[in-house]
């Protein structure tokens, strides 16, 4: 509006003088026509004269009134760009001065936001460079002084593990070192600050309520602003400022306090997520102990300690006796419980300071921390010892289990991690070898033992080496002896101790994933040996091959059954699967057999009665074939109780349309049982001894008559 009337008066004081100005040409036509007389031309001309005269006085009066205003205008401007505010002055009158104050004003505002963004970056940097998020809050209550003008300023952060607590961090004009608070959060409060993303405005600091403006109003002030500070929607840190009496920069306070809450929240979301970063390297997801990587680096620290204190240490190397049955007759979800429950028996055996961490599967290590002697040490190891012998109750069942312990001190029997390790581990083993569920000491004379030849090493060699082979356990029907099919059974040729079980090795397998790649060894083997039977004319009614949990895990294994199928022009009601208990109370195997079946091979579940298993569970999945557990039929019929369950087994597989196969028959009079109650088939040692493939071969072709195809007495593997 100013600049408006200012334009106006100064275009009003042009025209005129131009208007004398344009007297001067008329005069001189109006002499030229001669239409008027001599004195009329002469009063003209005298009056163009005076006008001139006094256009020229206004020219110089507008350019002594505006000119130098209008240059320190443009100083100004020029000062401006280079962030230099000027003080602009003008001696002229009350147009020349309102145009300098206003561009004065602009100036000092744009200096005051200059200033609040070189503040704001400044955080920015700090966010960025600072690891410790304590040390980005204390940096920032300066500033946000700085930037607000504010009598006090504090920053609450809430506690992870207490959310209804918090820190509050305090800064305050004249004060110095202020202590942090610790406060109690109110709910409803919190539940506010949620829906005020803008901030709001206390003028009445209640008791409890605003528990964290407290430590603010303890220096003095009476009025505040607050903002949440919000990460993934919940208010995890409040700002506030506080002032001695009431603002009139309202405007200023609201959109510096929100741009300050969003840097802080982005502090929170990298610590938190640094945090988040630093526990998937460094501690164990399931049971929350330090895993093998932070455990070495905390042992190496202990071993450098010990050296300079010259105080000693100990090595506690636990592994947990037969911890496979657990997830195979319980399923993995009750083996993790387990893992759980031991953690914590763990860390209540130890003092504060001691370290406890898990390996991974079911291997633990303690590091004791300023032990006397092996007594003290050993008399830890008791202690874990028994308490991990306590029955563990666990989906309403009660379980029991033993560990081996090994125990090793520092720096007696070695200086270097590598070696306290391998020294603990070493009588960890020797503990096993002595029965499992005791305690040895590692003692330096003993000799090493030998490499294991069941570890990861020696399976991928016997992989490799092709030192597996297959051997063929026939089944028959119980009604009337006829040969229903044959279950593959791995075998080891180990070239130092000769033929392994399977029980001998498949649980390292298993512990070291060799198992999916065997696995899919034993499929290929079988089907091939099966289209070799078929192509010397031998018509094998069924082959069962055992899968485990891990190849289930495989969202690919049904593809892998059925390229094993047509590789060998199989039929695929040809092929049964076997399935441990375990795999129909883990989710993710089970998830994978209504695909097995929609290719047409059979399921059956082993061992049943052993584990968890029950006929609800066969009910609920696509089993066709239940398989008695050898333990009860071992049992049968002289133990009456065995021998109801399994006839009600048997009863309820039938009701459910199973196939009933009892194994394990060592005698007559468990077969007449289960002639008695219906079973279906059988397979044991009465009946055949797992047979090699040459050795089935001639037993099928015995039941046919037909001479023996020289391709059917190649074995496979």
């Amino acid at each position: 509006m100013m600049r408006t009337a200012l334009s106006s008066r100064m275009g009003r004081r042009i025209a005129a003088a131009l208007c004398l100005c344009s007297a001067l040409p008329l005069a001189a036509f109006v002499l030229a026509e001669g239409r008027l007389e001599l004195s009329t031309a002469q009063a003209l001309l005298a009056a163009a004269l005076v006008g001139a005269l006094c256009v020229s006085a206004a020219t110089l009066h507008l350019a002594a009134r505006y000119v130098p205003a209008l240059r320190a205008a443009r100083a100004g401007i020029a000062a401006l760009q280079e962030r230099r505010l000027t003080v602009l002055r003008s001696d002229g009158g009350d147009e020349p001065r309102a145009l300098l104050e206003a561009l004065a004003a602009c100036a000092a505002s744009l200096q005051e936001q200059f200033r609040i963004l070189e503040t704001l970056s400044e955080i920015d940097r700090l966010l960025l460079g600072s690891v410790a998020l304590e040390h980005v809050v204390d940096a920032m209550l300066s500033r946000v002084q700085e930037l607000t003008h504010c009598h006090c300023v504090s920053i609450t952060l809430r506690d992870g593990d207490a959310p209804r607590r918090g820190r509050v961090y305090v800064a305050a004009a004249g004060l110095n070192d202020l202590p942090v608070s610790r406060v109690e959060l109110d709910g409803d409060m919190l539940a506010t600050l949620a829906t005020e993303r803008r901030g709001l405005t206390i003028a009445r600091c209640e008791e409890g309520r605003h528990s964290f403006l407290e430590p603010l109003k303890a220096t003095g002030a009476e009025v505040f602003w607050v903002w949440p500070v919000t990460v993934s929607g919940r208010v995890e840190a409040i700002l506030a400022v506080g002032f001695t009496e009431a603002s009139e920069a309202a405007p200023r306070l609201t959109r510096c306090g929100g741009e300050l809450a969003v840097r802080l929240a982005a502090a929170l979301s990298r610590s938190a997520r640094d945090e988040q970063l630093y526990r998937q390297a460094h501690y164990d997801p399931l049971t929350a102990l330090p895993n093998r990587l932070l455990f070495r680096e905390r042992l190496a620290h202990q071993i450098a300690s010990s050296a300079v204190d010259g105080l000693r240490g100990a090595l506690l190397y636990i592994d947990l006796d037969h911890f496979k049955r657990v997830n195979d007759g319980f399923g993995h979800g009750v083996g993790d419980q387990l893992l759980t429950i031991v953690a914590q028996r763990l860390h209540a055996c130890v003092k504060e300071g001691d370290l406890v961490a898990r390996l991974g599967g079911d291997e633990f290590i303690i590091v004791l921390r300023e032990v006397e002697d092996v007594v003290q040490a050993g008399a830890v190891a008791e202690r874990v010892a028994e308490t991990l012998q306590l029955p563990m109750r666990i989906a309403e069942s009660e379980h029991r289990i033993s560990a081996s312990i090994g125990v090793t001190l520092f720096p007696d029997d070695g200086s270097s991690l590598e070696d306290l390790v391998r020294n603990a581990d070493t009588a960890m083993y020797r503990a096993k070898d002595l029965g499992r569920g005791r305690i040895t000491l590692y003692d330096r004379g003993a000799a090493s033992p030998a490499p294991n030849a069941l570890g990861p090493v020696g399976l991928q060699r016997a992989l490799r080496k092709r030192e597996f082979s297959l051997f063929y356990q026939p089944q028959f029907a119980v009604a009337d002896g006829a040969l229903a099919g044959v279950e593959a059974l791995l075998r080891w040729h180990t070239p130092r101790d000769g033929m392994r079980q399977a029980d001998e090795f498949v649980p390292a397998a298993e512990e070291s994933g060799l198992i999916v790649d065997i696995g899919g060894w034993v499929l290929d083997a079988a089907c091939s040996q099966l289209a070799t039977w078929r192509a010397a004319g031998i018509q094998l009614p069924r082959l069962a091959v055992n899968v485990c949990v891990q190849q289930l895990h495989d969202a690919d294994f049904s593809r892998t059954v059925r390229r094993a199928l047509d590789k060998h022009a199989l039929a695929a009601d040809m092929l049964e699967l076997e399935l441990a208990p375990g795999v129909l109370a883990d989710d993710e195997a089970a998830a994978s057999l209504p695909r097995l079946v929609q290719l047409g091979v059979r399921l059956a579940l082993d061992d049943f009665g052993a584990g968890s298993s029950s006929m609800g569970d066969v009910r609920h999945h696509p089993i066709g074939v239940v398989k008695i557990d050898r333990a009860l039929i071992g049992r049968v019929p002289h133990d009456a109780e065995s021998a109801a369950i399994v006839a009600a087994g048997i009863k309820a597989a039938h009701a459910l349309d199973r196939r009933v196969v009892a194994q394990g028959i060592e005698c007559i009079e468990q077969l007449d049982f289960l002639r008695e109650h219906r079973c279906d088939l059988a397979q044991g040692f009465y009946l055949a001894r797992p047979l090699s493939a040459a050795a089935v071969t001639e037993l099928l072709c015995a039941r046919s008559a037909t001479p023996p195809d020289d391709a059917a007495e190649r074995e496979v593997g």
